[in-house]
């Protein structure tokens, strides 16, 4: 019986080095110049997008190629952008999550939002509550409750209330004013 030795070349090191640096630029396709006269791309680990004056971790692969892993510091106090580099969508999984900001939370999108609490409570706290809504309002509910000191609504056409059975009560008075009233 014959026994075959193959050699195995030894694995090649990912990382030959790390260095720290400063971001002087940066490019449109996500990319950074250093201080060191080098050109970095980011890891996909790295979530904080760079800033221009951001000291970096950086790790030099065998190819010789920079990779940004880390943030190290930044000078100035100004908000961070979280995104995944070569990544179409971001998904948060967990049971729950909470995002808290002591000012102001915002959230935009160029085309469309959903929010869904497919079996739970969707619940809307404000002082004030503003819609500005360019086409339809579509409301569907099986109950419809609602409870305020004044109700004013401003209807430039045609205003349709239908229903099995209607009733309108007032403690003093009920007043119609229009150039003609049918009834029955």
């Amino acid at each position: 019986m014959h026994t075959l030795n193959i050699e195995q070349p030894a694995a090649q090191p990912l990382v030959a080095a790390m260095h720290e640096a400063k971001v002087v630029m940066l490019f449109d396709d996500g990319s950074c110049l250093l201080d060191n006269g080098r050109r970095a791309t980011r890891a996909t680990s790295c979530l904080i997008e760079p800033r221009a004056g951001d000291c970096v971790l950086l790790a030099q692969a065998s190819d010789q190629h920079c990779y940004v892993l880390h943030i190290l510091a930044r000078n100035t106090t100004a908000g961070a952008a979280l995104s995944v580099p070569g990544a179409e969508a971001l998904s948060i999984r967990q049971a729950k999550i909470g995002i808290h900001s002591i000012d102001t939370l915002e959230l935009a999108s160029a085309r469309d939002v959903s929010v869904t609490a497919a079996s739970g409570v969707l619940a809307l706290n404000a002082a004030n509550l503003f819609m500005t809504v360019s086409e339809s309002i579509v409301q569907q509910s099986r109950n419809f409750i609602g409870k305020t000191v004044q109700y004013m609504l401003d209807v430039r056409q045609l205003l349709r209330m239908h229903a099995k059975d209607t009733l309108v009560t007032a403690e003093r008075d009920v007043k119609m004013d229009a150039e003609r009233i049918s009834m029955g």
